[in-house]
């Protein structure tokens, strides 16, 4: 469905609205998250590096672009890499020791395909900007202009076209240029960023005043809507789409719908947090639910069952990383990674925090504000990086809001600013 580009009005309320729960929806699944210091006895030696300056310093230090340059391969296309939010390149190289090379006045969490960065900025600015950016310096070669309100985490990127929400719509950006190739409908209730597969975008949203809560499948080339289904309970998180299915956590239950009609396959009642993101992976769903939502529930995508389910009261509502063999998780004593078929701890990786994102044989694990790698063979942490508190309004803040994982280097958007990592000079 296409519209013209011209902005509707909006009310303070509504702006003010998106605006608060704009930052949630770019962790993708809340990265911060608290964590032990522990670490197993088999730890290596690591660096530990620090964003500059001591203390309370100002929100960031420069504006692009950054220097040292990063030599930087490889590409994270989505917030969580892939259609079914696993989190994992497994074919890519993690980073085995790291160091800053920059901290700049960059934007928010970041995607990388076909050598261009993408990520969003607003500060000092009326409107939010899509910004297309050199990854190595973070120098922008491009930016298109969104709306003056609340916009979705980090963009989608496939075929050449970039993918964003805002609050109550999804955009298609040309990759290249500064072009919109189409907008809308008009959907309030949209916090996270959509889900991608080759030729379909999905869009949940979580509905407001008087807009349901649904899902919305549309054609990715010309934003035709091709079917819309609706979920009638809250829902936050992106969809994840694996083997011709969507998922999308409800208040009232994971939601699996056919992916070519947008008729509901099953709802598993078991999943009850509509923050949670799925993750669809070795056959199985996985996303929370249970007392407070601290239970990770594994559900099996043929039969809608529960597979089984175990509590992480540590992780809140963060979503696990997957790969082929194991499903990582944050646990009070550290990183760990349980076996897909029973939930059990397999390994421990020690280190602390959430585990974020997996690159080759390098987890990255957000630990309030530091960045820690841990091997993901179990010899321990490798490398860390530590980012500044830093005044907000009359709040101290020291957080990690994304991880961007690529060949050569990592990218961190924190509350202090946005840090470019490569391997040690």
């Amino acid at each position: 469905m296409k519209r013209a580009d011209m902005e509707r009005p909006r009310t303070r309320r509504r702006a003010l609205h998106a605006l608060g729960t704009g930052l949630v929806a770019a962790l993708a699944g809340c990265l911060d998250g608290g964590g032990s210091e522990e670490t197993t006895s088999t730890e290596t030696t690591r660096t530990t590096s620090r964003g500059t300056g001591a203390g309370i310093d100002e929100r960031e230090t420069a504006t692009p672009p950054g220097e040292p340059a990063l030599s930087l391969t490889g590409a994270w296309p989505r917030p969580r890499f892939d259609a079914a939010n696993t989190a994992a390149n497994p074919d890519g190289t993690g980073l085995r020791d790291g160091e800053q090379y920059w901290r700049l006045d960059a934007g928010t969490a970041a995607v990388v395909a076909d050598g261009t960065l993408y990520n969003t900025y607003r500060r000092d600015q009326d409107r939010a900007d899509l910004t297309r950016r050199d990854p190595a310096t973070m120098a922008v070669s491009s930016r298109t202009s969104l709306v003056d309100y609340g916009v979705n985490g980090p963009p989608v990127v496939g075929d050449g076209r970039v993918h964003v929400t805002t609050f109550d719509e999804a955009f298609c950006l040309a990759a290249e240029r500064d072009a919109v190739l189409w907008r809308g409908p008009k959907m309030d209730g949209i916090q996270c960023p959509p889900a991608l597969t080759d030729d379909v975008v999905y869009v949940n949203s979580g509905g407001f005043e008087r807009t349901p809560a649904h899902l919305s499948a549309f054609d990715a080339a010309d934003g035709a809507e091709r079917w819309r289904y609706d979920t009638a309970a809250e829902s936050k998180g992106t969809p994840a789409v694996a083997a011709g299915t969507v998922y999308v956590a409800a208040r009232d239950g994971l939601h699996a719908v056919d992916a070519e009609s947008g008729e509901r396959v099953f709802r598993q009642p078991a999943v009850s947090e509509p923050w949670s993101t799925p993750v669809a992976a070795h056959g199985a769903v996985y996303a929370f639910g249970g007392d407070e939502n601290e239970s990770l529930v594994a559900v099996d995508t043929a039969s809608g069952d529960i597979r089984w389910r175990t509590a992480l009261p540590r992780m809140g509502n963060a979503p696990p990383v997957a790969d082929a063999s194991y499903l990582y998780v944050g646990t009070e004593s550290g990183v760990a990674a349980l076996d897909p078929e029973d939930g059990s701890v397999a390994a421990r990786l020690g280190g602390g925090g959430t585990p974020a994102a997996l690159a080759g044989d390098v987890v990255y694990a957000a630990d309030r504000g530091t960045l820690r790698a841990l091997d993901r063979e179990g010899s321990g942490e490798l490398w860390s990086h530590e980012t500044e508190r830093v005044q907000v309004t009359d709040v101290l803040s020291q957080s990690i809001h994304g991880v961007t994982p690529v060949d050569g280097g990592v990218y961190v958007h924190a509350a202090d600013g946005f840090h470019g990592i490569g391997p040690t000079r």
